[in-house]
């Protein structure tokens, strides 16, 4: 999994690997590379993605960066419970970095000018650290970097740049004390609420960076008393579209990973580096898209189904999908009803621009099935994956580690494997009851999510 958009990698920054000259705080060595590579640690798998540039912002040299995956770093020596700010120039793109301990700080910048050079500078705590590795990272376009320093920041508080915190203390490695943002990686995700804060007739919508930095809302979306992520949505409130019959607090994936340069969509269906395509794409559509194929897997527990309304909607509520940009490949259902002890699990596979097909993974799908002896009941801890390779979709649930239900779906008549046509998860709850009680709602906890291409 990437933390940033087309760079560093969980197992580069959450294992140590970086790595460098180590040197006394405040004192990078060959801060400007007028020294070459001198107390910089080169991170280039592929060998042609780092290189010295005399394109610089002072001096005669920078470092510039142009292919995926690649980073700069160096280990610098500081005084532990201090604050910081590491400062740079940065020309094009680029992740300005600091990891502590297992801690990430970053900030990103995109110039508007591929020919000016701006400041980019990150704050962060060192807590009881006596050394961190700073860096600089490949951020989606090729980006220079220059004139790095590091100062002491006053105060007793410091407003910290974006934090990624790979696992914590409590269940599942998760943290009861910390935003949904600091316990998982949410830069590849921008979210939706049933609120309308700002009166613009639809749900409000959270960004990637904005979820990072740990934003979240006690009537909506926040960290549960045992650090699970916790989605509630009303069956009132505001929603996404006018389109749209249901309210949903739901994340929706974002492959640019803040880089906001990348749009959400292309207006005509064309694949983009935001979003991915079924490897049975044409080639082309697999070039313009941000990935090809996927799989997202989710460790959750419904606490809550809908109990008003009409009886062809209640206790009905999708926790993940693949969306397509008009229809979804895959749904998948809790559904609990009022008199039943414990809820079904099916999934619906929708044509493109058709009728939907629906599986049943465990119990049933009908609004008068009997309570199933195999189902789920409400707070019990469950997985679900739901992977697409080509025209192949996978579906499937369990239970510490083991297998429980699954199906395979072949795609090959649905008519995603189309030129103008692109893909992207969904995961949370997307409450499927609007008719009862606004106040009644449908509720998830996520304990574990990842979604992989």
């Amino acid at each position: 999994m990437k933390i940033f958009p087309r760079t560093l990698t969980l197992a580069i920054l959450f294992c140590g690997v970086l790595t460098g000259t180590q040197v006394f705080a405040q004192d990078i060595v060959n801060p400007g590379f007028e020294n070459g590579w001198q107390g910089w640690a080169d991170a280039d798998p592929s060998g042609s993605g780092t290189a010295l540039s005399d394109v610089a912002n002072s001096g005669e040299q920078a470092v510039k960066l142009s292919e995926e995956s690649v980073y700069v770093s160096q280990i610098v020596y500081v005084q532990p419970n201090t604050a910081y700010e590491l400062s740079a120039q940065v020309r094009g793109a680029g992740n300005l970095g600091v990891k502590v301990g297992s801690e990430i700080f970053f900030e990103q910048k995109a110039t508007k000018s591929k020919k000016k050079w701006e400041p980019i500078s990150v704050t962060f705590q060192t807590g009881d650290a006596s050394s961190v590795a700073i860096f600089a990272s490949f951020a989606g376009r090729e980006g220079r970097f220059d004139d790095f320093s590091l100062s002491r920041v006053d105060g007793e508080s410091v407003e910290t740049s974006v934090r990624i915190i790979p696992r914590s203390a409590g269940g599942y490695g998760l943290s009861p004390d910390l935003p949904p943002g600091r316990n998982f990686d949410l830069l590849g995700w921008y979210l939706n609420t049933p609120a309308d804060d700002n009166n613009d007739g639809v749900s409000d919508r959270f960004a990637e960076v904005e979820l990072a930095k740990g934003f979240e809302d006690k009537r909506y979306f926040y960290t549960g008393e045992d650090g699970g992520m916790v989605f509630r949505a009303t069956t009132g409130g505001a929603k996404t579209s006018k389109n749209t019959r249901f309210t949903r607090s739901e994340l929706r994936e974002m492959l640019r990973r803040g880089n906001t340069e990348i749009n959400t969509r292309n207006e005509d269906r064309s694949p983009n580096k935001n979003n991915w395509v079924f490897s049975s794409a044409p080639e082309k559509a697999q070039k313009k898209a941000g990935a090809v194929d996927g799989t997202l897997r989710a460790t959750l527990a419904v606490n809550k189904v809908t109990t008003t309304g009409e009886d062809k909607y209640v206790g009905q509520v999708i926790v993940g999908q693949i969306h397509a940009s008009s229809d979804e490949p895959a749904r998948l259902y809790y559904h609990k009803l009022p008199g039943n002890s414990r809820g079904s699990l099916y999934v619906a596979h929708e044509i493109a621009d058709g009728d939907d097909v629906y599986y049943e993974l465990l119990g049933a799908r009908s609004k008068s099935a009997a309570d199933p002896e195999d189902g789920i009941a409400l707070n019990e801890k469950f997985s679900y994956e739901i992977s697409a390779k080509g025209n192949s979709l996978y579906v499937s649930i369990s239970q510490q580690d083991k297998l429980r239900a699954e199906v395979t779906i072949d795609m090959s008549n649905s008519g995603y494997d189309v030129a103008n046509e692109y893909m992207y998860f969904k995961a949370g709850v997307y409450n499927q009851n609007n008719t009862g009680n606004p106040e009644d709602y449908a509720q998830a906890t996520f304990y574990e999510l990842t979604a992989t291409h």
